[in-house]
């Protein structure tokens, strides 16, 4: 049977709406919520990309992995209920409007469950998405592998989770997909899309993992600037104009038949959505999820009405793909801030995991909104006390090398008028198509950019209270770069050890499961700027000399031991016995099978020593 639509969620008949939000500051109605597309609608740039019929919105048949027409399953990690001892996930699956809704069995070894039954999020066309909770008792000792069934039939799943006291183990991988610039003959030399996902796979089916934590860029969206429906608006020359102008129907059309597609099928054709239905997500978002810089440009481009619209569309199916929920139901999903969707979960009682959403409230001058950091830290101090680490996942590194004198250079591209003259306008290395520098974007999306410094140092400020008072370690685990590395912030005195160092706070940086890594040429100029920096009077940063030796058994390219250009993911395992984390960066072999692990050893905080 169709279901029925609700006037409070869709808007069928009167089209687009002005945005408005609820008492939460969530955004509410809108364009965001307009399905109804005529036959005739704008596709996707790649024609639908071959997957979904364009008159009725049905998958075509190589879509199609299960017999019964359901797209999916892809499973999510929740939380754990630590008074109940309880894993909490969620099951996402796209089926035809006219299926009933579909239900979520499972087999923890103790006989199946009742059927955990759907809600509905949202409908595309004639698609509907449904997300299913599911619960799992945590046996006390043991872990344990859970079977599960869609509807009861067709494929069985399975997934793991840890027992009461035994070790989390979770990866982290970022920029699951291809930059538009990159060639087949660069894809063909890096050995494909999976030499990584192979791996990580291989590694999961030996000794599972509980979560795969996705770190920004599970896809890559920006070619929806590839559309003719954009051009009239891009050929206007005056900025306040080109701000002013509306977000037309066309638009919009374009916005859910692209999202929706591209969605489709970068997390159900390739390897990533093969490993969501045995590995759970949990998923930050970076700007290409979006597009290329999304909160990084100036003011007349971020709130123009195209951006400002477009960006609904985009988070529109990033919470419904990535997050599991939709408007209505994200907070009551377990998301917070003052406009966003942050998350914060328990993997399991000792370590505590922070998921800030850096890029919805971003603006040239503020990544995060001080209201959603207040929100941040009121839950952080009301972790459990059993909380021994809090890891906190970034977009982009903290911890990163200066980027100072490429901003400063292309700040004086921007000041002499440069982007304004037509022969530099044609040279796509220096402009992109809104009339700005290039990397300008790139720049300002860093946390050490200058633009952005003092919000960075007063959210590790506020860490480093929150460590002294709480007695937990804190680690940042971060992507973006396309490259991998560790560095840390610290306590200015030499004598002091990590052990007792409450400033101690270690950067993995885990950078790209795919796409291609940056040229030597520029790690080589990244590298030249990794050097010790002062946060304040007691604290300094660094990055660690992690590769002394590349994956060959030779010296790194230029002797660039701080940062290391190969495709990678990085995978985590409590140590109860002390209360480190066990981490390995885990980089692409050179013959592009398999991968060489660079062990890094986070220590815990000890309590009884801190100074």
């Amino acid at each position: 049977m169709d279901f029925p639509v609700s006037k409070t969620q869709f808007n069928e008949h009167d089209g687009m709406q002005p945005t408005q939000y609820d008492e939460n500051g969530i955004p509410r109605g809108g364009p965001a919520y307009y399905p109804g597309q005529p036959v005739n609608a704008p596709g996707d740039p790649d024609s639908y990309e071959g997957n979904f019929d364009a008159r009725t919105g049905e998958p075509l048949p190589h879509m199609r992995r299960r017999p019964d027409g359901i797209i999916g399953p892809a499973l999510m990690f929740v939380d754990t209920d630590l008074q109940s001892a309880t894993w909490r996930g969620s099951v996402l699956v796209l089926a035809p409007r006219t299926y009933s809704p579909p239900t979520v069995t499972l087999n923890d070894g103790f006989g199946p469950s009742l059927p955990f039954s759907a809600i509905l999020l949202d409908t595309y066309k004639m698609t509907a998405f449904y997300r299913i909770d599911i619960q799992v008792k945590l046996d006390v000792h043991q872990e344990k592998t859970v079977e599960y069934k869609v509807n009861n039939e067709g494929p069985t799943y399975r997934f793991f989770v840890p027992g009461q006291t035994t070790p989390w183990r979770f990866c982290f991988w970022s920029c699951n997909g291809w930059s538009l610039s990159v060639s087949d003959k660069e894809k063909k030399e890096l050995g494909g899309d999976n030499v990584v996902w192979d791996d990580l796979l291989a590694k999961h089916n030996l000794v599972p993992f509980h979560v795969q934590v996705c770190g920004g860029d599970q896809l890559y969206a920006d070619k929806i600037w590839n559309a003719d429906v954009w051009k009239p608006w891009l050929s206007i020359k005056d900025k306040y104009v080109r701000r002013d102008a509306p977000f037309t129907r066309e638009m919009a059309l374009l916005a859910d038949d692209f999202y929706f597609t591209h969605y489709a099928k970068c997390f159900f054709l390739g390897k990533f959505g093969e490993s969501m239905t045995t590995l759970p997500i949990s998923c930050i978002v970076d700007d290409h999820d979006v597009w290329d810089g999304i909160g990084s440009y100036p003011d007349y481009l971020q709130n123009s009405q195209v951006f400002v619209q477009l960006k609904e569309y985009a988070f529109k199916y990033w919470r419904l793909y990535q997050a599991h929920t939709n408007q209505q139901m994200a907070r009551q999903h377990g998301y917070f801030g003052a406009h966003g969707y942050c998350w914060l979960k328990q993997f399991g009682p000792y370590t505590a995991a922070l998921g800030p959403d850096t890029r919805y409230e971003r603006s040239l001058n503020q990544i995060v909104m001080p209201q959603t950091y207040d929100l941040m830290f009121d839950r952080l101090m009301q972790l459990p006390q059993s909380v021994k680490h809090l890891v906190v996942f970034l977009g982009v590194p903290i911890v990163y090398p200066r980027l100072t004198y490429i901003e400063k250079t292309l700040a004086g591209i921007k000041s002499i008028g440069l982007t304004k003259i037509s022969f530099l306008a044609k040279q796509k290395a220096l402009v992109n198509i809104w009339g700005e520098p290039e990397l300008s974007d790139d720049m300002n999306d860093h946390w050490t950019s200058e633009v952005h410094m003092e919000e960075r140092k007063q959210f590790v400020l506020r860490l480093q209270d929150f460590a002294r008072q709480r007695n937990v370690r804190v680690t940042f685990v971060a992507g973006d770069v396309h490259c991998c590395g560790a560095g840390r912030f610290a306590s200015s005195s030499p004598q002091l050890p990590p052990e007792r160092d409450f400033r101690f706070m270690a950067q993995i940086v885990s950078s790209a499961i795919m796409n291609i890594p940056p040229p030597n040429l520029v790690i080589r100029a990244v590298h030249s700027s990794a050097k010790t920096y002062e946060l304040d009077r007691s604290t300094d940063e660094m990055m660690y000399r992690l590769f002394e030796q590349d994956v060959n058994g030779k010296a790194p390219p230029n002797n660039n031991t701080k940062l290391l250009a190969r495709r990678n993911f990085s995978s985590y395992v409590e140590n109860l016995q002390n209360h480190s984390m066990i981490v390995n960066i885990h980089v692409q072999n050179e013959n592009n099978r398999g991968t060489k692990a660079y062990p890094i050893n986070v220590p815990a905080l000890d309590q009884m020593n801190v100074v």
